[in-house]
């Protein structure tokens, strides 16, 4: 074998390594002659039990005394500050009374103080590691990243063989069995998620309007009559003989009169009276109940999360997150000229459920 080839343990030389060849590496733990030694020259350095290099660049020998004495005086004066601070929130707890005439300045007064207290505290302890504590500088030797063709040849069959040892491949019954088990695990957490709470079935469809019901006014519980809105006007209606709002928490109901010709729907028309429309007044995304009405552009406004809706052409969603329009409720008029409900609402009102379809 020629000088240009020899071997020499294990490494060939005379020969260029390839520059994208991985570097050859010995498992195990370098010997102690492979240890990095510290540098004689270097007065504040030591090295650690791993063999990095340590610096302190805060010898006493190196630091001036009277930097350690202001930065102390800082670090007092901020924990006197905090000191202050928590002195302050007693002193404003124990005088300042609500019925004071300073009561209205009370949240304000116990914040401030208890902000300047945790403030100062915190500074402090940051001033003095900045300043007062040892800060060591860390030299190591860095490795390679990946792992030695060894290492990973060695996982790779450490891994082949313990799914050959579990012997998943030979005993069919212990196979079968665990896919089983596994197929099985999740059905408690479905009873649990079903036991969270009564499911809605047929109470969300139900909002409490009938048919031949008046109209009454939410919160006089008069009827509304034919005529008693002006044009451009809206009013809050619920069905007449209800109890309570959050018993009948799906039936609050817009009445808005349009003038002649605004309305742009035959859909809307018919189910109508004379350019009178009623709306659900819950919002079909979060359920906020909306009355911010524009006359000029027709547009009703929920103020939770700015869905806007086109009151003129079946409420259809014009801006915002809703995903559907207002639910309309057909209306007409009795005998004695008071709007009445010709029965509950054909869509269910407000936000999306699993059900509703």
């Amino acid at each position: 074998m020629s000088d240009d080839h020899r071997e020499i343990e294990g490494e060939v030389v005379g020969r260029s390594p390839s520059p994208s060849a991985r570097p050859r590496r010995r498992i195990g733990r370098r010997q102690p002659e492979e240890q990095r030694p510290a540098p004689a020259t270097a007065e504040l350095a030591t090295v650690d039990t791993h063999g990095d290099l340590i610096e302190d660049d805060r010898e006493p020998a190196t630091v001036d005394p009277r930097e350690d004495v202001f930065a102390e005086r800082q670090v007092a004066a901020l924990f006197f500050l905090a000191t202050v601070g928590v002195i302050a929130f007693i002193v404003a707890y124990l005088t300042i009374s609500q019925q004071h005439n300073l009561g209205q300045y009370m949240n304000y007064a116990l914040g401030g103080s208890l902000a300047l207290a945790l403030l100062g505290l915190g500074a402090g302890m940051v001033v003095w590691a900045k300043k007062l504590l040892p800060h060591e500088k860390a030299i190591q030797e860095r490795e390679p990243f990946h792992s030695p063709e060894e290492e990973e040849l060695l996982t790779e069959d450490t891994f082949l063989q313990g799914v050959d040892d579990m012997g998943l491949g030979r005993y069919k019954l212990l196979r079968r069995t665990l896919l089983g088990a596994l197929g099985v695990l999740p059905l408690p957490a479905l009873l649990l998620l079903r036991d969270l709470g009564p499911l809605p079935h047929a109470g969300l469809r139900v909002t409490g309007w009938k048919k031949g019901l008046r109209l009454v006014d939410i919160d006089t519980r008069v009827p509304v009559k034919l005529g008693d809105l002006e044009i451009g006007a809206i009013q809050t209606v619920m069905p007449e003989g209800f109890t309570t709002v959050n018993e009948f928490a799906l039936a609050p109901t817009i009445l808005i009169r349009f003038a002649p010709g605004q309305i742009k729907s035959d859909k809307e028309i018919n189910w109508g009276v004379d350019n009178h429309v009623a709306y659900s007044k819950i919002c079909s995304h979060a359920g906020c109940p909306i009355s911010l009405y524009e006359q000029q552009t027709h547009h009703l406004l929920c103020p939770c999360h700015q869905s806007t809706f086109q009151m003129n052409e079946d409420a259809k969603v014009i801006f915002g997150p809703a995903a559907r329009p207002l639910s309309q409720l057909q209306i007409s008029v009795d005998s004695q000229g008071y709007f009445v409900a010709r029965g509950d609402y054909k869509q269910p009102v407000g936000p999306s459920f699993w059900e509703r379809r």
